[in-house]
């Protein structure tokens, strides 16, 4: 009597595996092969979310050549800076995650280029989605006015 009440048992947690199992494995499938709409079974999702307020981001410097044309030249913000390329010590430089960011390593870049310079980005940042663009090369960063939160302007009535 005792062996078949192992037998059932051992039974049992074998049918209870195969269901679990089967529910995990093939429960993607039914929700992106079939597509299935049932919330029911889990949906295979690689990497969900990453990647979002995380801005691609290049700087370039602008200046006029000889006959008046227009020249970019691309620009190393570590160089310019005089910083390493080290997320402990220089995480803004590092990882910019909104448009706000990239315009303030902007006018640090301006501030270390000197009077005069021209230095515009072209970023992205990712979004749940896709890459939305945040600055092209129309905004001149250099000369860009800061705002300032506690200065209000007067409301002329």
């Amino acid at each position: 009597m005792e062996t078949l009440t192992d037998f059932r048992g051992s039974m049992f947690r074998m049918c209870f595996l195969l269901l679990v199992g089967g529910w995990m494995v093939l429960g993607p499938a039914y929700r992106q092969v079939f597509d299935g709409k049932s919330e029911w079974f889990p949906r295979w999702v690689m990497f969900h979310g990453f990647g979002r307020n995380v801005c691609d981001v290049r700087f370039y410097r602008f200046d006029e050549a000889a006959d008046g044309s227009t020249v970019q030249t691309p620009l190393d913000r570590f160089e310019v800076l005089d910083k390493r390329r080290d997320w402990a010590t220089n995480k803004s430089l590092v990882r910019m995650s909104s448009k706000a960011d990239v315009e303030k390593v902007g006018s640090r870049l301006c501030r270390a280029l000197g009077p005069g310079a021209d230095v515009r980005a072209l970023a992205r940042c990712g979004s749940r989605d896709h890459w939305k663009g945040k600055l092209n090369f129309s905004i001149e960063l250099c000369k860009k006015q800061k705002f300032n939160r506690r200065i209000r302007p007067r409301i002329l009535r």
